[in-house]
């Protein structure tokens, strides 16, 4: 009946008052098939037992034996020997409705005065289970004399108080490790968590409640349960129902197979508990790499930040490459004091790479984001140093092809004056003299010249290919050079002007001095000629 199924939860505490009246027991012994012994012995005050307190009792002894020895089915032994005849059916009536296994046989002992007439009058036909009607010498071709108590002329030894004592202590021991066990359980599942928190705060407090949870694992009760087991061990082991005294006798069965359950349940304690250690310390492990993940990634994108950040103020002005040659100075130093201020960071960023590759080394189970990380950091600050270099080059250039431009402007006036001046020598030698000094005046023009206009070809060329071989990615790929490529233009044509007109001018006083020296030259013949023809 629903109800009084066979229950293994039910406590000796929830029947302890009936459970003390004896009114039924189990010695632990066995019927020759195998099956357990239920005994109700003899008792002249059956009515004044309440049924539900019966039912609820049989429903307790029932779940005592293993299924494996309840499948055999029970037999129940009903002394009723200085009991009332009419209290059997009652009984057998509860047994039948309300006992949650299989009853193989209720073996009834008849009173001594018993008349053979009477046998049938309980009507056993109504009963699913057989119901025979036997003597003390008959009990035992059933059941064998060490299965019995020697209430039935047997030698099992039973102690009835010492039983429930054991009983008590045994449900009380496993009621406290089962709890324990349900707690320590539950710290499985938070320590077999799989998720991480997505910040540098949540890793934090994560690591924290981790902390929290090592000290409920090391104060859980294990040693006292422990003690409480080992105590409860040896109990069950000096009863008389584990080591009996009549050594024609067998130990009793239900006490002896608690040992091997409260040895399973301590080995299960402790065994769970080094599990919880060592899961604590391997989520432990997962949490602080969790946190210096979180911690890499925090630094890494403030410097991806800061980057982005001088990305914008280095791409703010970078085609400017100056004007004239004190602007380009001034450019120069300018980005020269930025390129240093960003090289003085690139020891921040190369710590956080020295700190992904110790993470990696580390075995981190983030080891690919890492690596992702790790790999997009030093391109943008390759590409971004890349760019650095690329403008230094490009001002250094700009600087140069301005100094020498501006020399050379400011020399124009001057050459100018030099190549063009009106007055000739009059003696030889100061002629050759002057074409000499001319030749040299025109070939240190040409010499700056040629400076200016080979930097000049230089700085277009870099302008028009700002790029580096390989460097395809860099932030100047797509520079547009066009106002500076049309401003050095414009320079180089300037002194290209100038250039043309001072040789124009070079070569005018070139041809007078040669003309002049031709004039010298012959009218020094001339007179030769004339000394001697006077000499004649």
């Amino acid at each position: 009946m629903e109800g009084f199924r066979r229950n293994e939860e039910m406590k000796a505490m929830e029947v302890l008052p009936i459970l003390k009246e004896k009114v039924a027991f189990l010695s632990g012994g066995r019927d020759r098939r195998g099956g357990p012994v239920l005994t109700f012995p003899s008792r002249s005050n059956h009515d004044r037992i309440r049924q539900e307190d019966l039912r609820r009792l049989i429903a307790y002894l029932a779940g005592i034996p293993s299924e494996d020895v309840c499948k055999h089915g029970f037999t129940v032994i009903v002394d009723m020997r200085g009991s009332k005849w009419d209290s059997i059916k009652p009984l057998l009536k509860i047994l039948q409705e309300s006992f949650p296994c299989c009853i193989h046989v209720a073996l009834i002992i008849k009173p001594d005065n018993f008349w053979q007439k009477q046998r049938t009058n309980f009507g056993s036909s109504k009963f699913e289970f057989e119901t025979t009607m036997v003597s003390l010498e008959g009990l035992s071709k059933v059941v064998d004399p060490s299965q019995l108590t020697p209430d039935f002329e047997g030698s099992l030894d039973y102690n009835h108080e010492e039983w429930i004592e054991i009983r008590v202590a045994f449900e009380d021991f496993t009621s406290n490790a089962s709890h324990m066990l349900a707690r320590l359980e539950e710290m499985q599942e938070l320590l077999g968590r799989k998720d991480f928190p997505q910040d540098l705060d949540g890793a934090r407090r994560m690591i924290d409640e981790h902390s929290g949870l090592k000290k409920k694992v090391i104060k859980a009760p294990i040693e006292e349960l422990d003690a409480e087991g080992q105590k409860l061990l040896q109990r069950i082991q000096s009863s008389e129902g584990f080591c009996n005294r009549n050594a024609a006798s067998t130990p009793n069965a239900d006490t002896h197979g608690l040992v091997p359950k409260v040895s399973a349940l301590l080995d299960k304690l402790h065994s769970t508990r080094q599990h919880l250690h060592q899961m604590w310390h391997v989520r432990k492990l997962q949490l602080d790499q969790c946190f210096q993940l979180r911690l890499f990634e925090q630094d890494a994108e403030k410097m991806f930040d800061w980057i982005m950040h001088n990305k914008g103020l280095f791409l703010a002005g970078y085609t400017e490459i100056g004007t004239n040659h004190p602007h380009a100075m001034e450019l120069q130093t300018q980005h020269n004091h930025f390129a240093m201020n960003c090289m003085n960071v690139y020891v921040n960023i190369n710590r956080i790479m020295s700190v992904g590759s110790r993470l990696l080394e580390a075995g981190h189970y983030a080891s690919q984001q890492i690596k992702q990380i790790s790999s997009q950091l030093e391109q943008e600050w390759k590409a971004f140093a890349a760019a650095l270099d690329e403008r230094s080059t490009l001002l250094e250039m700009s600087a140069a092809f301005h100094q020498k431009c501006d020399q050379y402007m400011n020399n124009v006036d001057s050459w100018c004056k030099a190549c063009g001046e009106v007055d000739l020598p009059s003696e030889l030698q100061d002629l050759e003299d002057a074409i000499h000094h001319h030749q040299g005046l025109y070939e240190h023009i040409t010499a700056a010249y040629s400076e200016v206009s080979q930097d000049g070809k230089a700085l277009l060329d870099k302008l028009q290919r700002p790029l580096t071989p390989g460097s395809a990615d860099s932030l100047t790929a797509s520079a547009n050079y066009s106002k500076a490529v049309h401003h050095v233009l414009d320079i180089i044509h300037e002194v290209l002007h100038h250039q043309r007109q001072l040789e124009n001018i070079w070569q005018h006083r070139k041809v007078r001095l040669h003309q002049r020296l031709q004039l010298c030259v012959f009218q020094q013949d001339v007179q030769q000629i004339h000394c001697s023809s006077l000499l004649c």
